[in-house]
């Protein structure tokens, strides 16, 4: 039998800064394997809720418009635009 397990971490941020380098203050790990330039596609996330900038021509042709529309993101790409914004680290999605 499998169970989830769901694991919550918090940081403040200056509004702008992008969710990779969140992620790497919060000691939250995902993978980067191009310093956070969006041509790997590793660093994948999916926005629960917030505010985030609009999705790069980069992510757009990496990850395609159907999975943006579903919510994903390249944490490399997506900057905080303000408020509280909640991120789910995806593995393999």
């Amino acid at each position: 039998m499998t169970v989830k397990v769901k694991f919550v971490s918090e940081t403040e941020i200056k509004e702008g800064k992008n969710l990779l380098d969140a992620s790497k203050d919060s000691k939250v790990k995902l993978k980067d394997s191009c310093d956070g330039k969006g041509k790997c596609g590793k660093c994948l996330v999916k926005v629960v809720s917030g505010n985030l900038t609009k999705p790069s021509n980069k992510e757009v042709s990496l990850i395609g418009t159907k999975k943006i529309e579903q919510g994903y993101r390249l944490a490399c790409q997506a900057e905080v635009i303000d408020g509280e914004v909640a991120i789910e680290v995806v593995h393999g999605a």
